[in-house]
């Protein structure tokens, strides 16, 4: 990593990583030898298991974001994508970091076979990724090509100009999809919805939204 600015974005990720392993470990130990550890689309635990595989999350952050840096640090116009590199990088981290935590505090929650959790605690999760796409998306249009940051597909990867149109239109695709992602979450919350049904609607539809738009619009200008 011969960019001062990527070796001090790996340092602070690495830092960041290490502190959420050590503490998830000491917190792992306090936990039962058994917790639960999987629920059905109803919220309702149908599995328990080894207290150890709440240490799953943490170590693959780790090992996620040691081989990631790595690659990033080797990919076309890393210095030119170091703003944007920074803050996704970053997010990205402590949105894991918080589904790390909210499986860990599922995991303490003491729940049996057949006991449902909090429908409001389980809103966590498209709340953190509805802010995913409106922070992320402010910084989709400065994205510059590469190989690891952005919408990577055959068309924008050849053609310079579809990435940048690409990226500047799926840049407002995405706060918008987050705004309505926060707003979804919102109402669910408000009314103390906690139907099954609800939430996959939430989570899955925006988010293959943001998949699937961008990806028909980068087509339509592939030979831009």
């Amino acid at each position: 990593m011969k960019n001062n600015a990527i070796r001090r974005l790996a340092l602070v990720t690495l830092a960041v990583g290490a502190v959420n392993l050590i503490v998830s470990l000491i917190y792992v130990l306090r936990l039962p030898d058994e917790v639960p550890t999987h629920f059905d689309a109803g919220f309702q635990c149908d599995g328990v298991g080894s207290r150890w595989l709440g240490m799953m999350v943490p170590v693959i952050i780790m090992t996620v974001y040691m081989l990631g840096l790595f690659v990033t640090a080797k990919s076309k116009n890393a210095e030119k994508n170091i703003k944007p590199l920074t803050v996704c990088l970053l997010f990205i981290e402590l949105m894991l970091i918080g589904v790390n935590w909210f499986v860990l505090i599922i995991m303490n929650s003491g729940a049996k076979i057949g006991d449902k959790i909090e429908g409001s605690f389980i809103l966590l999760m498209p709340l953190m990724i509805g802010l995913m796409f409106v922070i992320i998306g402010n910084y989709m249009p400065i994205v510059r090509q590469n190989r690891n940051l952005g919408i990577k597909l055959p068309w924008t990867l050849k053609n310079e100009r579809c990435w940048n149109v690409t990226h500047r239109f799926a840049g407002r695709i995405w706060v918008v999809i987050g705004i309505i992602m926060l707003a979804g979450t919102a109402v669910l919350w408000l009314t103390a919805n906690d139907s099954a049904a609800a939430f996959m609607v939430l989570e899955f539809v925006p988010i293959t939204a943001a998949v699937v738009i961008p990806a028909i619009y980068s087509y339509q200008h592939r030979n831009d």
